[in-house]
């Protein structure tokens, strides 16, 4: 039996953290992308509306109105950041494929994109679902191989974008902090990119995203 001393756990959650496991897998992808895409909307959003407000957070995160406002911004943020860290991955694959299998990772990416939102409910603001977001992805990735593979810089600012733009702050209250704003989440972006290359395991991934297209077609 395995131990479960404390100090055992410990070590083996800090172990984790310090030398955390490879990305070799599909689900292991699925699981990285939509964990980290969460992380940069949420903290993002609300690290700006706290230290915006102040000490008035305290009651303003109590008011239904602010609240909702901010699931909409944290939502919206989500899907646009998880869209763009595809592209990053894209980025990062590409010198494993083949020219002419360019077409077939975009399409395993894009199925990728999706899986990770169908099981997600719809927000009170979608109740249409993602479809919108899946069909406005899909138009952007048909321009991500023309040229050169994209990095976290050179995605960020979309994704900053729609966080500024849903923020569940005034207009005129946030106007003067758009490159606080945009600066938070481009660092946030090159951290987890820096995470990513480090973890994924390109090689196995792509003959695995490729093998689960030739399912599927």
């Amino acid at each position: 039996m395995a131990s479960r001393h404390p100090l055992t756990l410990l070590w083996r959650r800090l172990r984790e953290r310090l030398q955390p496991p490879p990305i070799a897998t599909t689900e292991e992808l699925k699981t990285f992308l939509e964990q980290r895409a969460a992380l940069i909307a949420q903290k993002c959003a609300i690290d700006y509306c706290r230290g915006k407000t102040g000490l008035a957070s305290y009651a303003l995160f109590t008011e239904e109105p602010f609240l909702k406002a901010l699931e909409v911004c944290r939502w919206e943020t989500f899907v646009t950041v998880l869209g763009d860290l595809v592209i990053v991955t894209e980025g990062y694959l590409r010198p494993n494929v083949a020219a002419e299998q360019h077409a077939r990772l975009h399409e395993a990416l894009l199925a990728l994109y999706s899986e990770v939102l169908a099981p997600l409910p719809a927000p009170a603001h979608r109740p249409d679902g993602w479809g919108d977001a899946i069909a406005a992805f899909t138009l952007r990735m048909k321009t991500v191989g023309r040229g050169e593979s994209k990095r976290a810089l050179d995605v960020a600012d979309h994704s900053a974008k729609r966080l500024f733009d849903t923020l569940p702050i005034h207009a005129s209250m946030r106007a003067l902090d758009k490159e606080v704003v945009y600066g938070a989440v481009r660092f946030r972006m090159i951290a987890v990119s820096q995470e990513m290359q480090r973890r994924l395991c390109a090689a196995d991934l792509v003959g695995r995203l490729l093998a689960a297209q030739n399912v599927t077609l």
